[in-house]
């Protein structure tokens, strides 16, 4: 993140509120990162989804919600992420972020910060 230029901190641990790293930018605003290791083959799931959607704007002010995991996701998962605004970085996103693709151009954040994030009615 520091690359991409963003100002990163690592917060995570017991209770992080669902937030491992919380980074600012100047043009894009705030964004919180929960990061979640799987062993070969399993997924993350949608429920984790849910916590980060409930701490990312109210408790951490942030405009963006991205889960990143070295392994995939659960369909549910991709479905809610989708309709609730939380960025997914899976194995092979993480490889192209890694191999230098910056982080808001692969995620296609706006370049306008967007409001909190608000929990969903």
């Amino acid at each position: 993140m520091i690359r991409d230029g963003w100002h990163a901190q690592r917060v995570g641990g017991g209770g992080d509120q669902a937030a491992d790293v919380i980074a600012e930018h100047p043009f894009l605003g705030r964004a919180v990162l929960q990061a979640k290791h799987t062993r070969t083959g399993a997924k993350v799931g949608a429920p984790v989804l849910y916590a980060v959607n409930g701490t990312a704007g109210p408790v951490h002010g942030a405009q963006h919600a991205v889960v990143v995991t070295n392994g995939g996701f659960t369909r549910d998962a991709w479905a809610w992420g989708a309709r609730h605004r939380i960025h997914l970085v899976d194995r092979e996103r993480l490889h192209q972020w890694a191999d230098g693709a910056a982080l808001h151009e692969l995620l296609a954040l706006p370049t306008r910060p967007r409001r909190v994030l608000r929990r969903a009615a």
